[in-house]
């Protein structure tokens, strides 16, 4: 008997919710002598934000970089939405805050808009004037003489305007004020597209771990864990931040 037309529109959308979207399989990557990624397998569902964890040279922002499609030479199978992150498609699904750089300092924030706005077919250059509104940040200043913190809050507010599939954000509140960090996280969280999914490499663990619907700890380029946050705060108690330090000092115990 054949499906009526709501039954079947039903099932794929249901497929579709199932399909992760990001598929790692097999990724290795090595400079040279050292591998810094070995043998990784993920997957991202959608509608997750992830924290990507681990101490410095785990191959966090590695792995953040292949993701992004700014690095294309790895061995193994990485797809993004079903699309390999170095091409066309791939990169057009991806919304990427590097730890540094990445703002056009000659230019006032005015006209980096404008560039985002003809770039990306998904960004929304209302809702970025509103978020830079809201943060205080005079949209013709040159992006060369804001500070840290400003310039952060308005990387911040081009991605999140943009309805991407997959977004990358490597430290994205390290330069923000502590006073202000809870306030920029909600609006990451407001404007956050429900139908893609979020990593975020950070060291402020206890800062950005309320964002966390699941954890991924990186060590030696290897995936050590990745679990649900509320699943390791009850196994391991106390705060995520306080579970990752036990977890890194087990390993350590093991070396």
């Amino acid at each position: 008997m054949r499906e009526n037309k709501e039954a079947r529109g039903e099932r794929t959308l249901r497929l579709v919710e199932e399909q992760p979207i990001v598929k790692i399989s097999g990724l290795s990557k090595a400079f040279g002598e050292k591998k810094v990624l070995d043998n990784i397998d993920l997957e991202i569902p959608q509608g997750k934000i992830i924290g990507l964890l681990g101490p410095n040279g785990s191959g966090k922002t590695t792995l953040i970089k292949i993701l992004s499609g700014f690095c294309a030479d790895y061995e193994g199978e990485v797809l993004i939405d079903g699309k390999r992150p170095g091409s066309a498609a791939g990169k057009a699904k991806v919304a990427y805050l590097p730890d540094k750089d990445g703002l056009p300092e000659n230019l006032p924030a005015d006209e980096i808009i404008k560039i985002y706005d003809t770039f990306f077919d998904d960004f929304d250059e209302e809702r970025c004037r509103r978020l830079l509104d809201i943060f205080g940040i005079d949209e013709k200043t040159v992006a060369g003489e804001l500070s840290k913190g400003e310039a952060d809050k308005l990387k911040i507010s081009l991605l999140m305007s943009r309805d991407a599939r997959l977004y990358l954000l490597d430290e994205p509140i390290g330069g923000i004020d502590v006073e202000a960090r809870q306030h920029v996280l909600d609006l990451i969280l407001e404007n956050f597209n429900p139908c893609g999914s979020m990593i975020i490499v950070t060291h402020l663990v206890r800062d950005i771990e309320r964002l966390f619907d699941s954890v991924i700890i990186l060590k030696d380029g290897k995936t050590t864990m990745y679990d649900d946050s509320d699943a390791i705060r009850e196994c391991y108690g106390g705060t995520l931040e306080e579970a990752v330090i036990s977890i890194f000092r087990l390993s350590l115990i093991h070396i």
